[in-house]
């Protein structure tokens, strides 16, 4: 005799209804952004385009100054677009999604300079619906973690 579960599921309008996994916050990120950012003494702008490309989410990232960095999220196995990893001229950072909220996400990893120093980082996005969010970045040297870098961005 069959299992009453396995009879359910038998059913074509049930199986047809069930509701589908939620997409991942990242992918939120999707389109041009312009931002306005705070580090330290200074303030600098950024524009930031990302596209969804398979199994990737890639944005490129250009600072007023010239500077050009390359984000790449992907999936993890077991998270979607739960891995991330930054390019720039002068370092690599790699992160793992910590948190996932309804519009709150916390990647922390490590950054890897091209001199050779190493430090622990942390980035949390908070979403105000799909076309403004704020990132805080953060850096832990042993002594807590320390705000380095806001950024309030919005949709082009």
């Amino acid at each position: 005799m069959r299992s009453p579960a396995l009879m359910l599921c038998l059913l074509p309008t049930l199986c047809l209804t069930a509701p589908a996994a939620a997409k991942p916050l990242a992918e939120t990120l999707v389109g041009s952004w312009t931002c306005s950012v705070e580090e330290g003494a200074s303030d600098i702008a950024m524009t930031l385009n990302y596209r969804r490309s398979d199994a990737f989410l890639v944005g490129e990232i250009i600072e007023d100054n010239g500077a050009a960095l390359l984000d790449v999220w992907l999936d993890d196995g077991a998270t979607p677009l739960g891995l991330r990893r930054i390019l720039s001229y002068d370092a690599t950072i790699e992160m793992k999604l910590m948190e996932e909220a309804a519009e709150r996400m916390k990647l922390e990893g490590e950054m890897r300079h091209i001199l050779g120093s190493t430090g622990k980082v942390r980035e949390t996005f908070r979403f105000t619906g799909r076309d403004a969010f704020r990132a805080t970045w953060e850096t832990d040297n042993g002594e807590g973690w320390q705000l380095i870098m806001e950024r309030s961005c919005t949709r082009v």
